[in-house]
């Protein structure tokens, strides 16, 4: 699995997540979050939330989500 897209909260991974699933894409989320040993830094990173896809989907899924953008400004 590779990481297609990043974002900060659980919710925006969610949208983006779902975004994928009906353009047709696997994605899985994890959230980086927990990871942390001090959970109140944890909200401080650029990002903590992934959104990964099957390495078949990757390129994909990229260009889907970048036209998927680009579409929406």
């Amino acid at each position: 699995m590779k990481t297609v897209a990043e974002r900060n909260t659980l919710f925006e991974a969610d949208i983006v997540k779902g975004n994928l699933e009906n353009a047709g894409f696997h994605p899985v989320v994890f959230d980086n979050s927990m990871n942390s040993f001090y959970p109140f830094t944890a909200t401080q990173g650029p990002s903590m939330v992934d959104i990964r896809v099957p390495d078949e989907e990757y390129e994909d899924a990229r260009e889907w989500l970048e036209k998927d953008l680009s579409s929406t400004l």
